[in-house]
């Protein structure tokens, strides 16, 4: 639509000052087309001017030919300029009549609504499937200028500065259409924090089913959506409590209750559907104004008695649902009016054969009931509305509601196998439903007991697929909607498939014991049986010898009731044993040396015998006081293990020492410090190390501890120190030591 878009700037722009393209005076319109003979149509457009708007732009409407352009598709064919009807521009504000003074249209306060009413012929040259019209917010040129058809300023939901673009589309191809009628203004008044309804009361001449969707308004600046002020959307366009925005795509039914004040813009579009084929569409722009000055509560209506029908578990609407060939449809419907204002119920698109009759109408408490022989009904969606209005002033309260008989095929049911049972599992199936209306009930009956009900109720009217998983057996399948709206089939799940068995190996060692290859079945009453890889049935399963190592291979069958695996590869790996050995021997061990044990050849290494071994940071270890011997046993990745074994028997007694006679502590890596070297195991040890003044500069009880020629952390310097040991090995007396030490730098 951006031709139209450019068509109405640069047709603003060629015309000067005079004419005012940001027009805001327009709450609601409506593009209709009705079928005159052939492919002749008149074509009807409705505004619904808003009072409030500036008198010079809101004048134009009046007299105004609002241009229609014709396309099939994308393509402009023709378009036209409709005629104002004289007999329109009437006040359709929805206050109580002693108010009516007090509005925008007669200069009072109170918003004010006035109805311009414009039409047009237009033969279309051929049938096409795709005809639309559509009003892009443009009129004819007058002397005085030209108005776009502008949204109101007052719409707070959708950004400023929009124009009107509405449309309505037409498949001819299967013979002429008309518009559905609606008995409703699109421009309701509503009240804060007050439970509203509203219908707009859609009925088409032709008997075409009718679906109703919230569709984005149009910019006839762009072509494209207007842009919505968060949180709005097209299918949210209103603030409101308590259980949020409901819209019912069945009948059009809306339920809300708003709280804020607002002008709040909403698109509503219309399809009907000859014989389950599209044949038109129409749009309707509606603003609903909601005032905070409000003194009552509106009246509100429900279903009581119901009798051979159901009530549509949908939050929103009043829709009950019936099959096919149901006799009689019954219900009251009762009005609650918190106020006790004098209420006026009517009706519109009642069926012929239908009966809705009113009791203590325009009274406090007014009623309805509704009756309908519905045994020869066809399938669809039947709808007729009540408008409930009482005499509340300043603001009347209106609540329009549409009651839907719904119409449904009897269900039908089939089972469909997904998965077999492959003999072991349940097997995987689907019930495969058509028809009947939401909830549906799924029954599962075995040997005429009931084994589990499934409840539908995501499903679709139309049908579903219901997922579930049952043993062999016989079974019924029995899906209702309600006592006389079922259907059943019987279905037997039989045991099939392949047995699922993965190819299996074995792992020995070598010199393990013989073993004979053993496979646990599926079920205890499972067969096996045992082939060789030529094909070669076996009388048992096969033993493999384990005294060489090497692969070894075979198959199997497993079979169960009517399962086969059928060939299953079968393999036995015979391993190598590790190569144990005991690693890092010390070649000399001294009394009480602590030998750590290490070897390699596997991943896991066991020594004994436990209670001579201990554990530190630097792993398991021994203290040699005595001739000892010492087992490992070392496993591989395989599991398989051998075991090796070490004898500590020459044990040396290793008590001696050794004492240096000078150190350079200069820090280059080479004879840096003194210590007494000592061969053994001391069990006692104490140097200590004096300067020429005989001070003490060292002491330690640590025979590996290295003097660093420091005392106090100051270089000494150089000269002459002299020592005292006094130490005892393991294995030795006790000794006295002194001499001398030359610290050189």
């Amino acid at each position: 639509m951006k031709r139209f878009a450019l068509f109405i700037f640069l047709f603003c722009l060629l015309q000067g000052t005079a004419i005012v393209c940001k027009a805001s005076h327009i709450f609601g319109g409506e593009l209709l087309y009705t079928n005159i003979s052939g492919n002749n149509y008149q074509v009807t457009l409705t505004l619904y001017g808003d009072c409030g708007a500036s008198a010079s732009i809101f004048n134009t409407l009046t007299g105004a030919a609002p241009q229609i352009y014709i396309l099939d598709n994308t393509s402009l064919k023709d378009s036209l300029y409709l005629t104002y009807d004289a007999t329109s521009g009437t006040e359709v504000s929805p206050v109580c009549p002693s108010q009516i003074s007090q509005t925008t249209c007669n200069g009072g306060t109170l918003p004010g609504v006035k109805r311009f009413i414009y039409t047009g012929n237009i033969t279309l040259g051929y049938t096409a499937t795709n005809w639309r019209f559509v009003f892009a917010g443009s009129f004819r040129a007058t002397s005085t200028g030209s108005v776009a058809a502008g949204r109101s300023s007052n719409i707070t939901n959708v950004g400023a500065n929009t124009i009107m673009e509405i449309s309505a589309s037409l498949n001819n191809t299967n013979g002429p259409n008309s518009s559905p009628h609606y008995s409703t203004i699109p421009t309701p008044f509503y009240c804060v924090n007050v439970l509203e309804e509203y219908n707009q009361g859609a009925s088409d001449p032709d008997g075409d089913s009718l679906s109703f969707s919230l569709v984005p308004a149009i910019d006839a600046n762009s072509g494209t959506s207007v842009s919505y002020n968060a949180p709005f959307t097209p299918t949210n366009p209103l603030a409101t409590t308590g259980g949020g925005y409901l819209f019912n795509s069945l009948n059009g039914q809306m339920t809300f209750t708003p709280n804020i004040i607002q002008d709040a813009l909403i698109v509503n579009q219309v399809s009907e559907y000859k014989k389950g084929v599209l044949v038109g569409t129409s749009e309707r722009e509606m603003t609903f104004i909601v005032k905070d000055n409000c003194t009552g509560t509106a009246p509100s209506a429900s279903i009581t008695s119901l009798n051979g029908a159901t009530l549509s578990t949908d939050a929103s609407g009043n829709v009950v649902n019936i099959c096919k060939g149901a006799p009689l449809v019954t219900f009251n419907i009762t009005i609650n009016n918190p106020d006790g204002d004098t209420t006026f119920l009517t009706s519109s698109g009642v069926p012929a054969s239908a009966s809705l009759t009113f009791s203590n109408n325009g009274t406090p408490y007014p009623g309805a009931s509704f009756s309908w022989s519905t045994d020869t009904l066809s399938p669809g969606i039947y709808s007729f509305f009540l408008q409930i209005k009482n005499n509340h002033c300043p603001v009347s309260n209106t609540q329009t509601i549409a009651y839907t008989i719904h119409v449904v095929n009897f269900p039908s049911i089939r089972e469909v196998l997904v998965d077999p049972t492959q003999c072991i599992h349940q097997a995987a199936v689907n019930y495969d439903i058509t028809w009947g209306f939401l909830p549906r009930t799924i029954k599962i009956v075995q040997g005429g007991t009931v084994i589990k009900t499934i409840i539908d109720s995501t499903g679709s009217d139309s049908g579903a697929v219901i997922n579930d998983s049952l043993p062999a057996g016989n079974y019924i399948a029995i899906v209702s909607s309600d006592s006389i709206c079922s259907a059943s089939v019987s279905f037997t799940v039989a045991d099939s498939g392949s047995l699922t068995v993965p190819d299996t190996s074995f792992s020995f060692c070598k010199g393990d014991p013989s073993s004979m290859l053993y496979i646990t079945p599926l079920s205890a009453s499972a067969s096996v049986n045992w082939y060789s890889t030529d094909g070669t049935a076996l009388s048992s399963p096969p033993v493999v010898n384990t005294s060489f190592a090497g692969t070894y291979s075979w198959y199997f069958i497993e079979n169960y009731k009517s399962c086969t695996s059928g060939p299953v590869n079968a393999t036995a790996v015979v391993h190598n044993l590790p190569n144990a050995q005991v690693i890092d021997i010390p070649s000399v061990v001294c009394y009480g040396d602590k030998v750590y044990l290490k070897a390699s050849g596997g991943t896991q290494y066991t020594w004994t015998p436990t209670d001579i071994i201990s554990s530190d940071t630097g792993g398991q270890y021994v203290v040699v006081l005595a001739p000892l011997s010492l087992y490992v046993k070392v496993t591989d990745q395989n599991d398989c293990s051998d075991t090796t074994s070490i004898t500590y028997s020459d044990i040396q007694r290793c008590c001696n020492m050794s004492f240096p006679t000078a150190f350079t502590p200069n820090n280059d890596g080479h004879n840096d410090g003194f210590k007494v070297v000592t061969y053994g195991n001391m069990l006692y040890f104490n140097i200590s190390i004096f300067n020429r003044f005989g001070q003490l500069v060292f002491t330690s009880n640590d025979p590996k501890k290295e003097w660093d020629g420091t005392f106090e952390g100051i270089p000494c310097e150089l000269g002459s120190y002299f020592y005292f040991v006094d130490a005892k090995c393991l294995t030795g007396p006790k000794k006295f030591y002194q001499g001398d030490i030359t610290l050189i730098r």
